[in-house]
């Protein structure tokens, strides 16, 4: 019995099954900086099956202020989350538009941060972007191309000046029932940020390239960062990349990419 992986195409909220073999890839409390909205009013007319465990966050305060959505030109959106002044970390496959075959053009991706609703904390156009070396949009059913599906947005405005920025989670971290935070702009709440606590790192793979959490994902999620919180610090160890068959979140570790982004 094989192991599925769906891969989120958040700009059409399409979903690309692929098989695993083996289970292998390749070889309540509010938060303490950020309290739960009063969410009653929703959460009451929410379908019997919607998740209630993903809570809506307040935008304003940090780290959910670093996290917004990576809007594609009118056609969709994913997620992402300021890793420097000016640069936003999201998954490589937002940013292909399948529609006509190409990427995106920087000049039409916008990054707005703390989006909630009508307001917003800050926004920006990105003035260019770069995909990691590895990943192609036309193999990203391939297992060994997961670890490859992360881009870095260079903005126009250096938002993280104010808002802040989440850096890296030390590699020691990365590992197995390591307690995690999953966060996005799903589709079903795609206008406010919501949050899954209480959830952990359950597998690792690739070396801890890439690992699956117990965190319930949607389309969406794509780009959203998986965050760690030890000791009053908030820390990044990955982002959303595609779900498997029981929705659990399949993640981008952060090992791949933290050469390029603020760690000091």
């Amino acid at each position: 019995m094989k192991n599925r992986v769906l891969i989120d195409a958040c700009p059409v909220f399409l979903r690309l099954i692929i098989g695993l073999g083996s289970g292998i890839f390749f070889s309540a409390l509010a938060f303490a900086d950020s309290p739960e909205k009063d969410a009653g009013n929703w959460q009451q007319v929410a379908p019997p099956n919607y998740p209630l465990v993903r809570k809506w966050v307040s935008s304003n305060r940090y780290p959910w202020r670093t996290i917004g959505r990576v809007n594609l030109a009118g056609r969709g959106h994913c997620s992402g989350i300021l890793v420097g002044d000016r640069q936003v970390l999201t998954s490589a496959h937002c940013l292909w538009n399948q529609r006509n075959g190409q990427w995106y053009p920087a000049q039409y991706i916008t990054f707005v941060a703390g989006e909630e609703q009508e307001e917003y904390q800050a926004y920006s156009n990105a003035i260019s972007y770069s995909i990691a070396e590895g990943f192609s949009p036309h193999a990203s059913n391939q297992p060994d191309t997961i670890r490859y599906d992360w881009a870095v947005l260079t903005l126009q405005h250096p938002l993280g000046e104010t808002l802040g920025y989440v850096k890296p989670a030390a590699t020691t971290q990365i590992r197995a029932k390591q307690n995690i935070f999953q966060a996005g702009y799903r589709a079903d709440r795609a206008d406010v940020l919501t949050v899954e606590r209480d959830c952990h790192i359950a597998r690792l793979y690739d070396d801890s390239r890439v690992f699956s959490t117990s965190c319930k994902t949607l389309s969406g999620d794509s780009g959203g960062p998986v965050l760690i919180h030890h000791n009053q610090q908030w820390t990044l160890a990955g982002i959303h990349r595609g779900r498997t068959d029981k929705n659990q979140s399949l993640v981008v570790s952060i090992n791949n990419i933290r050469g390029l982004i603020a760690s000091d």
